[in-house]
């Protein structure tokens, strides 16, 4: 989603469980669905475990795989805090008492190797101009550098980011191990974007 910033930070949280679990995913995990990097030459480096996600990148009606349910309670209080993130004001209230709660249309974990990258892209399609797009980094390092709009900075383990996926952004981790990020896609329905290509309805 566009918006004013290249990014925001939308909290911070304790993620030992959830950086444990993932610690001990095996790499038949990793590589059980490449999909997405077969879709998306940006992320063709990348390894997905996907938690809510449709290969049709709907926009409604988002597909639960079974692994979210294994993650779900480490996940829950993140998802909380982000419900509650984009209900601060009185205009997003409304908007959601008139059009509907806010929903996670997708959740992935994906993996960098060490030595990879995310090459420089800006998010297409109709959900991605029409959803919030939250990062928390669950395993990383100081040398794990996002690039996004003007901005390139270190997302620490437990952070939690949006980032301006209309903006071109891009990722290298120069570090020794993989890097692992939460990515969730929520969406307000009704809430106003104005995208790069005029004003648009989540």
């Amino acid at each position: 989603m566009n918006f004013a910033y290249d990014a925001q930070q939308l909290g911070q949280f304790d993620i030992a469980a959830l950086k444990s679990a993932v610690a001990a995913l095996g790499d038949d995990a990793w590589n059980a669905d490449g999909s997405r990097q077969k879709a998306f030459n940006a992320h063709a480096s990348t390894q997905t475990i996907k938690l809510i996600a449709d290969s049709d990148f709907r926009h409604t009606d988002p597909t639960h795989h079974a692994a979210f349910a294994v993650f779900q309670p480490m996940l829950e209080p993140v998802m909380a805090h982000i419900r509650q993130f984009y209900l601060q004001t009185l205009r997003q209230r409304r908007v959601a008492e008139q059009h509907g709660p806010g929903y996670f249309i997708r959740a992935i974990l994906t993996r960098l190797p060490a030595g990879a990258e995310i090459k420089p892209h800006i998010d297409e399609g109709e959900s991605l101009k029409r959803c919030h797009r939250i990062h928390l980094p669950v395993i990383s390092n100081p040398y794990s550098l996002f690039c996004v709009g003007q901005l390139r900075f270190h997302m620490p383990e437990g952070q939690l980011w949006e980032i301006n996926n209309r903006r071109t952004h891009s990722v290298r981790n120069d570090g020794t191990e993989g890097r692992v990020h939460l990515i969730l896609d929520y969406v307000q329905p009704g809430e106003t974007v104005f995208d790069l290509d005029g004003p648009i309805t989540a």
